[in-house]
């Protein structure tokens, strides 16, 4: 499995068979750029119900979201479990967060959370690999204290951030990075253009701090 960036709470995740891109729509609500991304399914958190045609269509997002290998692109915006290419895709009812499961790899998404986010709702995920979390502002976006109960309780080897601070996001409220890293003492952060996501075995007795990566 891949993890490509492509633009705020967006991110491009990719196996042999099939690719998911994970809210496109808020890149653009967010004042922010999104690449052009060839993607299978896209996943929504939150949009206007009022939708005639298609989410991506209805956002004029057709130019930028574009098929890979299917002949359209495969919207999930529901609650429900969704079995595609070898990927499981899961959104509980009444959450507001996916579950992205490949083989014995386990992502959750939670970058279309917002400030009223429970983090009681997170508990018995299971184990997980990578953990997509919005860098909280307490407005937009849940604040450091929630993110701090929901890190503890996923306790993921990789922490993917997004929604912080950006040129042209329209949040003026949102943190920096170096805030971020501040704020929760991380030690072991670094940058990366595109994560590899393999099983890590893990010693319990030595077990290492949770990897915080930002990918550019």
């Amino acid at each position: 499995m891949k993890i490509k960036k492509v633009g705020w709470t967006s991110f491009l995740i990719s196996s042999a068979n099939i690719s998911v891109v994970t809210d496109p729509l808020a890149a653009v609500e967010a004042g922010t750029s999104i690449s052009k991304t060839a993607t299978d399914i896209a996943i929504f958190t939150d949009y206007d119900k009022t939708v005639k045609t298609s989410i991506i269509k209805d956002n004029k997002l057709d130019t930028k979201i574009v098929p890979d290998k299917r002949e359209k692109v495969m919207e999930i915006s529901t609650p429900g479990e969704f079995e595609v290419g070898g990927i499981m895709i899961r959104r509980d009812i009444d959450k507001d967060y996916y579950i992205i499961d490949e083989n014995t790899l386990r992502v959750v998404y939670l970058g279309g959370t917002n400030s009223k986010f429970d983090p009681d709702t997170i508990k018995n995920v299971g184990d997980v690999d990578v953990l997509i979390l919005p860098v909280g502002d307490g407005v937009n976006f849940m604040s450091f204290d929630t993110m701090e109960k929901v890190i503890s309780e996923i306790d993921p080897a990789v922490l993917l951030p997004c929604a912080f601070c950006e040129d042209g996001a329209k949040e003026n409220t949102c943190k920096s990075k170096e805030e971020f890293i501040k704020h929760f003492g991380f030690a072991n952060v670094r940058e990366e253009t595109t994560l590899n996501v393999v099983k890590k075995k893990v010693d319990e007795e030595n077990q290492q701090s949770v990897e915080v990566i930002f990918l550019q």
